[in-house]
């Protein structure tokens, strides 16, 4: 099952509720949404919520939450209190909708080494995870990749704390990724390998992504989100690599222009298969050929 979907409300949704974006997802050919869960900003939808999970659930939309971007559960006691409540919201949020992820991100170092941060993460998210088990949350906690070096958040961070924490997930952030790897996701063959790594390291069937172009500044940082035509990953490397892999996969376009890039590359992905059928095809035919000039040939002698 391959998916795509915005991270919110369709940009050309008229209405600004969770309900016309769910629709309008719908009637845009997309089968999934990430809400961008900021505290207090849906409570008035909060008592609708598990009628909208219905809504989507009817429509084969997949719904995520997205828990604040501003989480520091590296930070002093007050933060990551904070950030701990956030996340326990976002998991009560995600299960009246429905949703089958909880994103967070982590937060700054603070000063402490990678192997430090790993050691002071995993009692909290083993915490985290009970909580929603206890709570029987749908949703299953999502730690997503990070782009900038001062953030937690490297491919092998995230491996390690879901390797300790069972049934905490990785999100796979490719333009982080391509940031933070120092730009490296240029063909598919680097690609294959991200998936290679999760799937050896983590036994991981499913992937749950994000998507877009990406823009640095003059130092090679990560600045911030772009259009996937201006941004330098080529979406179709990914999309073969996901074709050819069979790969279970629900992205979620970061990209600015959002449901529209969403539907660029879902787009792009019908482009690649009908590419794929037509040389399998090919092949096939070649064989057929092959083989009834051989049967020809015996069938003379």
């Amino acid at each position: 099952m391959i998916r795509f979907g915005p991270a919110g409300i369709p940009l050309s949704c008229k209405g600004r509720t969770i309900r016309d974006g769910i629709e309008d997802i719908h009637a845009l050919g997309l089968h999934c949404m990430e809400i961008q869960l900021v505290r207090g900003k849906y409570v008035d939808e909060l008592e609708d919520f598990e009628e909208l999970g219905e809504i989507a659930q009817s429509l084969d939309i997949h719904m995520a939450i997205h828990a604040p971007y501003y989480m520091d559960f590296l930070g002093n006691g007050y933060m990551r209190n904070k950030s701990k409540k956030f996340l326990e919201f976002a998991g009560e949020v995600g299960n009246k909708i429905g949703a089958g992820n909880v994103v967070t991100h982590i937060g700054p170092y603070h000063g402490i080494s990678s192997e430090e941060a790993i050691k002071t993460l995993i009692p909290i998210f083993k915490d985290m995870r009970n909580h929603y088990y206890a709570n029987n949350y749908s949703p299953r906690i999502g730690i997503e990749l990070t782009g900038k070096p001062d953030l937690f958040g490297s491919v092998r961070e995230v491996v390690e704390i879901c390797r300790k924490v069972k049934g905490i997930q990785p999100v796979i952030n490719w333009p982080h990724l391509h940031a933070r790897g120092n730009r490296w996701l240029n063909d598919r063959e680097s690609f294959k390998r991200v998936f290679d790594f999760f799937e050896n390291s983590l036994g991981l069937k499913k992937f749950y992504t994000h998507f877009s172009g990406v823009e640095f500044d003059t130092e090679g940082t990560e600045r911030h989100y772009s259009p996937i035509k201006k941004g330098e990953i080529k979406f179709e490397y990914l999309a073969e690599v996901i074709l050819e892999n069979n790969y279970n996969v629900i992205t979620i376009s970061d990209s600015p222009l959002m449901e529209h890039d969403a539907m660029y590359m879902k787009l792009i992905m019908e482009r690649v298969e009908a590419r794929r059928q037509e040389r399998i095809a090919r092949r096939q035919a070649t064989e057929q050929i092959k083989e009834s000039r051989k049967a020809a040939a015996e069938a003379e002698s």
